[in-house]
């Protein structure tokens, strides 16, 4: 059921909740700072939050060997729901470098979306499921 789930991800970005979308445009136009502003908006203290694989931004003085540039584009690739107020969402952001792999856990409280889970990886393994990762097509 869950791979079932994971796999009607072709036309998932019109059900994207706007936090996602709306971190990914600010990640277009300011870097990971904007995007985590409003990806972490409203986050509780506990949320399981791992901010460890994200490059770090272009900056003056920086090491650029690790740092990815601005980011070009993203695309939703799976999206889950167990219930109405929990959506694990899975996605990957593009940039000239490669690829950067997200994961994001929301739940829903008074009709808005708060992020309560978030990881990051230039690798699929530590953030996608097996089932999305093999998938062909």
């Amino acid at each position: 059921m869950l791979i079932a789930g994971l796999m009607g991800a072709s036309s998932l970005r019109a059900d994207v909740p706007s936090i996602i979308a709306s971190g990914f445009e600010a990640y277009k136009a300011s870097g990971s700072k904007g995007a985590l502003a409003v990806w972490l908006r409203g986050a509780q203290s506990s949320a399981g939050i791992n901010t460890a694989g994200l490059p770090p931004d272009p900056a003056p003085g920086l090491d650029s060997s690790n740092v990815f540039g601005p980011m070009e584009s993203y695309e939703i690739l799976a999206m889950y729901s167990p219930s109405a107020r929990l959506r694990r969402i899975y996605a990957v952001a593009y940039f000239i470098q490669g690829p950067l792999f997200c994961s994001f856990d929301l739940y829903r409280e008074s009709g808005a979306w708060t992020t309560y889970g978030l990881k990051f990886s230039v690798t699929p393994d530590p953030v996608l499921p097996e089932e999305l990762i093999n998938k062909s097509g």
